[in-house]
């Protein structure tokens, strides 16, 4: 056996050295290895010693055509990309670059273009407290720029009703510079449109237009004929609608105005309604007060803007409004005693606004109608003693009493069995009103924690930017975007 073996590995190697000489004589292989099979056939072999030649042969010829077809097959599916990449990146080094058009610059924008809003929280100087407090007053304060873009709302809000409701009259209220900053904007607007007209004439045009048989109450009416007037400004001019808030004591809309009623590149949020009285008490109340003493109108201005920065005056949320803040800084202002002065503002019943607006007898002392007072100390002074005095303020045994301006317990009308609310704020316009029974609990405690956040920082005398940051809800929800 050992033999025969050793015979068949002779002749393989025979057969190999022969193929290789073939295989230079030959470029056809098929060729070569069949005379080599045809030549080994007359040879005087045994069949075993055969086989193994012939085994060996096939192996070693398909051996080496795999060799062969393989590296092609592989030079054929890569070689293509390398020369496609050498030539692409041949390409990107030869061709010549752009030339840049030569474009004329670009136009100044317009004021119409401006930004909306100042960065915020505001940039400010930093020299001193008082600097600071005066500098953000400047930026946050009623201007004509401002009202102007108000008063081109009222207008076309008025061409609009006109031919809805001939009886209907509007009139806007603009409470800070537009350009001011953006946060909750949307929540709280800065302006405010209120339509009016005699419920009778409301309820004469409604009836005949709305396709029911029940008798109508005033709110219902109300609500009505404001979806009407936001569906005709939606339609001619524009407008979009961004929420409803029919549940309070005074059903609005908050609509979104094109920014081409005004110098700015956003929207306009603004509050629309119909015979509500809150935005004329509101303007009346911060008009005399201004009159009466300017840093009392100062302070309502920077109370309001750091409760609107923190998220504490959206109504719709629980918490207290603009309007109420208004109230809270009159009656800090009107129990504050010092050594220098006895008191900021008098008590509301010797506001003449309010006596007009109350039809009631004026009580005006002469003392308390004198004009803007000289001296005192600075709004910045009074901002810090704000926060202190409300950050201890004994909230469920003292009243919050404009009519007379003096402290003492709560005197206002209660239904029976119900709960306590957690403040209580008199509404001076119906004084058995409590203004905070709509204000929640996990709101109140929110104010009182920003109270006692805000009497840190100004005791502390820190930048003023810090006071008025705008808080960002836990949850990451968008605050403008929900009631």
């Amino acid at each position: 056996m050992q033999s025969r073996v050793h015979v068949a590995v002779s002749s393989i190697q025979s057969f190999l050295r022969a193929h290789a000489t073939l295989h230079m004589m030959a470029s056809n292989r098929g060729v070569g290895l069949l005379i080599v099979i045809t030549a080994l056939m007359f040879l005087p072999l045994e069949f075993t010693q055969l086989a193994f030649a012939v085994a060996g042969a096939c192996a070693y010829t398909f051996v080496q055509h795999v060799q062969e077809h393989g590296s092609f097959w592989l030079a054929k599916d890569v070689a293509p990309q390398k020369v496609s990449h050498h030539k692409s990146s041949q390409k990107k080094v030869r061709q010549p670059a752009t030339p840049k058009p030569n474009l004329p610059p670009a136009p100044k924008p317009s004021p119409r273009q401006a930004p909306t809003s100042s960065l915020w929280p505001p940039v400010l100087s930093g020299q001193c407290w008082e600097s600071d407090v005066s500098e953000l007053l400047g930026q946050i304060s009623p201007n004509a720029e401002s009202e102007d873009t108000v008063s081109r709302l009222v207008d076309a809000v008025r061409e609009t009703i006109l031919p809805i409701f001939p009886d209907l009259d509007a009139c806007g209220f603009v409470h800070g510079n537009l350009r001011s900053g953006r946060a909750f904007r949307v929540a709280v607007p800065d302006v405010e449109i209120v339509l009016s007209v005699s419920p009778e004439k409301l309820r004469q045009k409604l009836q005949n237009r709305i396709a029911t048989e029940r008798k109508m109450d005033t709110r219902q009416l109300e609500k009505a004929a404001i979806r009407m007037v936001a569906e005709a400004l939606v339609a001619s001019c524009g407008f979009k609608f961004r929420r409803s808030a029919f549940r309070g004591e005074e059903p609005k809309l908050t609509l979104l105005a094109p920014a081409s009623f005004g110098p700015f590149a956003d929207a306009i949020p603004l509050d629309i309604s119909v015979n509500a009285e809150t935005p004329l008490y509101n303007a009346a109340l911060l008009a005399e007060c201004g009159q009466l003493d300017p840093r009392a109108k100062q302070l309502i201005l920077l109370v309001r803007r750091w409760a609107k920065d923190r998220g504490i005056c959206h109504a719709a949320k629980g918490y207290l409004s603009p309007y109420h803040w208004s109230l809270l800084v009159i009656f800090f202002l009107q129990v504050r005693r010092t050594s220098e002065e006895s008191h900021v503002l008098p008590p509301l019943q010797h506001f003449r606004a309010f006596c007009d607006l109350t039809s009631s007898s004026p009580k005006l002392e002469r003392a308390a109608r004198t004009s803007a007072k000289a001296g005192g100390d600075h709004t910045s002074q009074l901002l810090t003693e704000f926060m202190h005095f409300y950050r201890n303020f004994d909230w469920r045994n003292e009243m919050i009493n404009t009519i007379e301006g003096e402290r003492g317990p709560p005197t206002v009308f209660e239904a029976p069995g119900s709960f306590a609310p957690p403040l209580y704020l008199q509404d001076p316009f119906r004084p058995l009103c409590n203004l905070g029974d709509r204000c929640s609990e996990a709101s109140f405690q929110r104010i009182r924690d920003e109270l006692q956040r805000a009497s840190g920082l100004c005791t502390a005398q820190s930048e003023l930017k810090h006071l008025f940051e705008p808080w960002a809800p836990s949850n990451g929800a968008n605050y403008d975007d929900r009631d």
